[in-house]
């Protein structure tokens, strides 16, 4: 029964600072989800349980994912830097500071990139990630995301590629590479949009792999390549002259086939 009390008071905290943020009274969020304003004034307090009918209605009204809602301490999260990706996926910048002298990323390690096509509505599941600053890197909201095999070589196995959000698919620039997380899973890559098929073309810089296409419903997160951290140490001949010439030389005749497939289109 305390426990219960607990996670209502927890609920009610969240739905104030919510509406607090939008700017609303009491009576206008009351209003908004179609239930009488003495029976929100309740809720808010803490003194009657939230059915979870209204708890949904909530949930979409500030386009917050429901378990967001009634698990976290929203107290924690900057609501001002919070992105709606699309219906109520959320992207949580959850900003650490010491002191107020700087800010850090979240890091997505190996085995955390499973959980966190699921994690994305759970703030606590991004604040546990491990962090890192990184006071070069500059504005925007980044993130930390793992690399895994050869696909795009010379980045490294098991590099962490570090990406800056982008908002839209029309703000990709064709043939830069992009971290898109999406529902089968996160892949590095080069990136072409095909906008009259709604498709991204995921291409490789190692030709060995083929490339594929996900389309547009299928995106769910989109960031932009800053740099690569990697504690890995190559072989002495392994970025040697003639490994680099074939390398480039592959890279460009595959961007070259997929500009003359674009071109045809």
């Amino acid at each position: 029964m305390e426990a219960q009390l607990v996670n209502q008071l927890k609920i009610a905290r969240n739905i104030k600072l919510l509406r607090l943020g939008k700017g609303l009274t009491q009576e206008q969020l009351a209003d908004a989800i179609d239930i009488p304003s003495t029976r929100y004034a309740n809720y808010e307090q803490g003194t009657r349980a939230i059915p979870i009918d209204t708890l949904a209605a909530i949930s979409s009204y500030f386009h917050i994912a429901l378990d967001a809602l009634v698990k976290s301490d929203l107290s924690k999260v900057d609501l001002k830097g919070l992105i709606k990706v699309g219906g109520n996926r959320l992207l949580f910048p959850i900003l650490i500071k010491d002191d107020g002298k700087f800010e850090s990323i979240e890091v997505v390690p190996v085995k955390a990139s499973a959980g966190y096509l699921s994690g994305y509505a759970d703030p606590e599941f991004i604040e546990a990630l491990p962090k890192a600053a990184l006071p070069f890197i500059g504005m925007g909201t980044h993130r930390g995301f793992p690399l895994t095999g050869d696909s795009m070589l010379p980045v490294p196995d098991e590099a962490i590629i570090v990406g800056k959000f982008v908002e839209q698919i029309a703000d990709i620039k064709n043939g830069k590479t992009y971290i898109v997380v999406s529902t089968t899973g996160i892949a590095y890559k080069r990136v072409y949009v095909k906008a009259n098929e709604q498709v991204l073309l995921m291409v490789s810089d190692n030709k060995i792999y083929n490339s594929y296409e996900i389309p547009f419903e299928h995106v769910l997160e989109l960031w932009e390549f800053r740099c690569f951290i990697s504690t890995k140490e190559y072989a002495a001949d392994e970025y040697s002259m003639e490994n680099l010439f074939q390398q480039v030389y592959g890279m460009n005749k595959g961007i070259e086939e997929i500009k003359q497939k674009l071109n045809s289109r």
